[in-house]
């Protein structure tokens, strides 16, 4: 996962798909390169639950086809010559079916919210450095950041993850403390960095 993705991010990048106007099919190929490495990111992230992943895993196939679709009428309408005009209406086609699926998975994202959010945020800690989330959630846990309950559920067994994000008020407090543990870990860094400067 890319550092500093979030899930806002990919909102951000399908809503500006979305609100392309129907005649620019070009803009929406740029727009596409951008969002399928993100969307990609995100569905790696979401194999946290295999039910999340599954679901989304589902919309992603027809919404990959429809883009793969999209660029193919957009490589022919700039082969130039007198069929120029209809690959240019076949990319405007396109376009409606890639906002089609485009809709459909962000129906997905705004309802699965909670969960996709803290999944994201563990993906990115677990990228910073090797980070080990368990490690600094007994941090917080020791500091008194993370409530008695929330901390039984979440080292009570190795699937409480699972479990614990189908709790939509859990899922809510692990995404804040996720976000928590994400500043923490990046402060770290920076302080590091900080006393490696200076020893030089």
């Amino acid at each position: 996962m890319k550092q500093g993705l979030t899930f806002e991010a990919v909102l951000e990048a399908v809503d500006r798909i979305l609100e392309l106007p129907p005649n620019d099919p070009g803009s929406a190929g740029g727009l596409w390169r951008k969002l399928d490495p993100m969307l990609e990111d995100m569905l790696e992230a979401a194999k946290l639950d295999g039910g999340h992943h599954k679901r989304m895993l589902k919309l992603m196939t027809p919404l990959r086809s429809a883009a793969s679709e999209l660029a193919q009428s957009l490589l022919n309408s700039k082969r130039g010559g007198p069929l120029r005009g209809d690959w240019v209406r076949f990319a405007e086609r396109d376009l409606v079916k890639l906002k089609d699926e485009l809709l459909a998975l962000r129906e997905f994202m705004v309802e699965e919210t909670d969960f996709l959010r803290f999944a994201c945020l563990r993906a990115r800690l677990r990228e910073l450095g090797g980070a080990n989330p368990e490690k600094l959630f007994e941090e917080l846990h020791e500091a008194g950041a993370i409530s008695e309950r929330t901390w039984v559920l979440l080292m009570a067994q190795p699937n409480s993850w699972r479990k614990a994000l189908k709790d939509q008020e859990l899922s809510r407090q692990l995404t804040r403390i996720a976000g928590w543990l994400l500043d923490l870990q990046e402060a770290r860094r920076g302080w590091i960095d900080e006393v490696r400067e200076t020893q030089r």
